[in-house]
């Protein structure tokens, strides 16, 4: 028994049970290698994007951080049990011969019986990896099976944040002033309800973040620089009802602080003017928020 290698492999394997539960499993973030590969496939997406001055890179961007995802967890489950089979040289024995597996068999094997219970061409090679083979079925079913539920609950939530846009995008790109005005206040408690929801779906699954969109009508970061820029003008509207609309800027307040713990620089405020600062502090946190999905203020029409 091979103690450096065996110690790698259980090392490696709880890193992944770890980081794959924290991430599909936990409400509160993703797992800190899930963390890292998805944040540096995206950046690598943005100045691509930048580079080739084409947003139409950035409509891979997801979908390249979900596959990097599942390559991590599976690939290094599968790694994990094959360093864990290759610690012992007797773990696993050819059915016919009897003779130990090669290097090459126990990579194949250990892969083999990650969905499945092997097609009898190999075996444990004593009782005690009969019980330790009998956990890599199950724990693959269970990555795989909990994985697929992942995607579903990612792609729910991308399409969601999308319609959340096009509900804000639409009222912004209404011709008449007047006219964004009452929507906006008519749709007031609809739109704050689905902000908050989509802050609960982003901490639930931070991926979500990673897929761009293409045209500004479905960008979430676009439409809450334009409703943004509708509320600070009925700010400074004596004759608004402003008491209807604190509800709505707080939960733009409580998204911008979720962002801001991760994917947007943090923004510092001036107590010396709290709310002439609070309007500034804001513009600059959907400013960082519009660069973080890979957008320009040229890129974007003003109210």
């Amino acid at each position: 028994m091979n103690i450096i290698i065996l110690f790698f492999a259980i090392l490696l394997l709880l890193i992944i049970i770890w980081d794959f539960f924290i991430t599909v499993l936990s409400i509160s973030g993703a797992g800190f290698v899930s963390s890292m590969i998805s944040a540096l496939i995206s950046t690598v997406f943005l100045k691509l994007s930048r580079l080739l001055k084409n947003r139409e890179v950035l409509n891979y961007s997801g979908v390249s951080v979900i596959l990097s995802l599942i390559i991590w967890w599976i690939g290094g489950l599968w790694l994990g049990f094959f360093l864990l089979l290759v610690s012992d040289s007797d773990s696993v024995v050819n059915t016919s011969t009897h003779e130990m597996a090669s290097i090459s068999d126990k990579f194949y094997y250990s892969g083999y019986v990650l969905s499945t219970m092997g097609n009898g061409d190999f075996k444990p090679g004593s009782s005690t990896w009969q019980i330790v083979i009998a956990f890599f079925p199950f724990s693959g079913f269970i990555f795989i099976t909990t994985a697929m539920t992942y995607l579903i609950s990612v792609s729910s939530a991308v399409i969601f944040k999308r319609s959340l846009a096009h509900s804000i995008t639409d009222i912004m790109g209404l011709d008449n002033y007047d006219e964004r005005i009452n929507c906006l206040y008519e749709n007031t408690d609809n739109i704050r309800n689905r902000i908050n929801q989509h802050n609960q779906n982003h901490l639930a699954y931070p991926v979500v973040n990673y897929f761009y969109s293409l045209d500004k009508k479905a960008s979430f970061s676009v439409g809450l620089w334009e409703l943004n820029a509708m509320l600070t003008s009925l700010q400074n509207d004596p004759t608004q009802p402003l008491n209807k609309l604190k509800p709505l800027n707080q939960a733009i307040d409580n998204y911008l602080s979720s962002m801001g713990e991760a994917f947007i620089p943090k923004v510092q405020s001036n107590s010396e003017n709290e709310g002439e600062d609070s309007v500034k502090k804001r513009r600059k946190q959907l400013q960082n928020l519009l660069k973080s999905d890979g957008w320009h203020l040229n890129q974007i029409e003003m109210y």
